[in-house]
């Protein structure tokens, strides 16, 4: 049975969610992104239907998070709910359809970033996790786990240091490369407390990409393990028509959008065959078409 951490949204209904959630988690720089262009096209290769998101991604406070932060002046309570707001408009309309829909749900970095960056910048631990009670537990979070010395390097040649990753906000300073390991050894730190709470599954991010991602191809299959999409795709669409006109009726456009893309993600894989078409081919039958695979 799926669970969150506290009073789930007002008429999310847990036991329709039978989609994967999967977080990747660690600090900026482990590969998290790389992970996730990786993973998102193998498993559409298996046959699931993928949903990736992500940090800052919210249509309603996305855009407003990046503006504030040019500014570098935005406050730690202000920064805390701003991010919340992105987080539960994703999760409302786009993470919880997925999953109804049956999607795998890979997302990049969940509320475990969100309350580690707001306790080392010195909120209210019992504060900031109660605005994400609502949060679903993830079927699994791998943890991309790479220690300052290694993270510096992949840093400096790449995109640089940053106001907001060097804690320029926390620590202040003249000086951008001893915030910057101060800041995150305090983030490592706090993200190793919220590993050994939560179960992470923690991953060595230090090796190249290649073989972090097949190592991350077997923990993901793990978890889908007991997923067939065979056995799902045929029991929503058994009564396909009928299941449509319900779907309208009961669901919003997007999440009707989500489950017809699980479909077509389904029939691009395994395919499928025409049961109770008469001869002339033009659906007029009495049978309806039955996913099937070949």
């Amino acid at each position: 049975m799926r669970k969150t951490y506290g009073k789930p949204l007002p008429g999310m209904k847990l036991a329709d969610l039978s989609g994967k959630l999967i977080v990747l988690e660690g600090t900026d720089g482990a590969g998290r992104t790389t992970q996730i262009n990786l993973l998102k096209p193998w498993l559409e290769e298996q046959g699931h239907a993928v949903l990736d998101t992500g940090m800052t991604r919210s249509p309603l406070a996305g855009e407003g998070i990046r503006r504030a932060k040019e500014g570098n002046n935005l406050g730690r309570v202000t920064q805390s709910l701003f991010y919340a707001t992105d987080f539960v408009d994703r999760l409302e309309n786009e993470i919880v359809p997925a999953l109804r829909a049956g999607f795998v749900v890979l997302t990049d970095r969940y509320i475990y970033s969100l309350m580690a960056r707001a306790i080392v910048r010195g909120m209210d631990t019992a504060w900031i996790r109660s605005i994400y009670g609502m949060a679903l537990v993830p079927d699994a979070v791998f943890y991309l786990r790479l220690g300052l010395d290694a993270l510096i390097p992949r840093v400096i040649f790449s995109r640089g240091f940053d106001y907001w990753e060097s804690g320029m906000d926390v620590f202040p300073g003249h000086d951008m490369y001893e915030n910057f390991r101060t800041y995150q050894a305090a983030l490592l730190a706090e993200f190793d407390r919220l590993s050994a709470e939560f179960n992470f599954e923690i991953v060595d991010a230090s090796k190249d990409a290649e073989a972090v991602f097949s190592e991350l191809q077997g923990k993901v299959g793990r978890v889908l393990g007991g997923d067939s999409r065979k056995e799902y795709v045929a029991k929503k669409y058994e009564r396909p028509f009928e299941i449509v006109g319900d779907l309208w009726r009961e669901t919003n456009v997007s999440e009707l959008e989500m489950l017809l893309r699980s479909a077509a993600a389904h029939v691009a894989i395994y395919g499928y065959a025409d049961a109770g078409m008469n001869g002339n081919g033009n659906g007029n039958g009495s049978g309806h078409r039955v996913a099937q695979a070949k």
